[in-house]
């Protein structure tokens, strides 16, 4: 992604998965967002903390999402966007190819809404399930549902980038209509951050991996540069294709 000022790159290793990444594009690094407490917070906590990290901040930046098929004979599929935020809880994703759409999310304190206008008409996202203009994101991962579920676990503590992380294991809450049964959370323990995400079907089977590959710190705030997201046929858990977001 492209941004409007000048930052220090800090180039990652590409071992580690994100996040949800992929939708926060503004994580804050200081000061701490979670309460200073002995043990692990409860996953209510963390998962506010990752909320609130997700919004908030006042931003402009441009950016592009590439699919790669597996079969190299198949064409990638772009789709150039520019993401703009007011400082306060709305996001828009705004596409100008292959066709004009403009995805809105807002982040609330108990649910987000995710709502999608086409020609200037503005309408529901419709299935959660599909995908974002043929790329391995789904409207369900850019509404980040999954922060929002109540029933999990903090399996431990990890640590990703040399930063503390809690790993969380959050179940997908019955009669909602999600691809995912449950999800694998790392979040930052001092900013909130999503580093690391991995989505599993209702049989525990790896469906999608979210991963940093890169990121820039501007004005003490850590923004996303570059994440790779994998969809994985969970028959043979290898990834089927892949989107990149510069």
């Amino acid at each position: 992604m492209s941004y409007g000022h000048a930052g220090q790159n800090l180039w990652f290793r590409p071992a580690m998965r994100f996040p949800a990444f992929l939708f926060l594009a503004a994580l804050p690094v200081l000061p701490s967002a979670l309460p200073a407490q002995e043990g692990a917070p409860s996953p209510a906590e963390i998962l506010r903390a990752a909320r609130r990290a997700s919004a908030g901040r006042n931003l402009e930046l441009r950016g592009a999402l590439t699919a790669l098929p597996a079969d190299a004979t198949q064409r990638p599929v772009e789709a150039s966007f520019r993401l703009a935020s007011d400082g306060g809880p709305t996001v828009r994703y705004i596409f100008s190819d292959p066709e004009p759409v403009t995805l809105t999310l807002r982040i609330g304190e108990s649910s987000s809404e995710l709502t999608e206008s086409r020609s200037g008409r503005g309408e529901g996202a419709g299935d959660p399930t599909r995908r974002v203009l043929g790329t391995d994101l789904t409207y369900e991962d850019l509404a980040l549902k999954f922060l929002y579920w109540t029933r999990g676990t903090v399996e431990g503590a990890d640590k990703m980038k040399t930063r503390p992380v809690w790993r969380l294991r959050m179940q997908a809450p019955g009669g909602t209509r999600s691809a995912y049964g449950s999800m694998l959370l790392w979040v930052d323990q001092g900013s909130g951050a999503l580093f690391r995400a991995e989505g599993f079907n209702a049989a525990g089977r790896p469906i999608r991996r979210f991963e940093v590959l890169s990121g820039q710190v501007i004005n003490r705030a850590w923004y996303l540069k570059q994440m790779r997201v994998e969809t994985i046929d969970p028959a043979t858990g290898r990834a089927v294709s892949r989107t990149r977001m510069d």
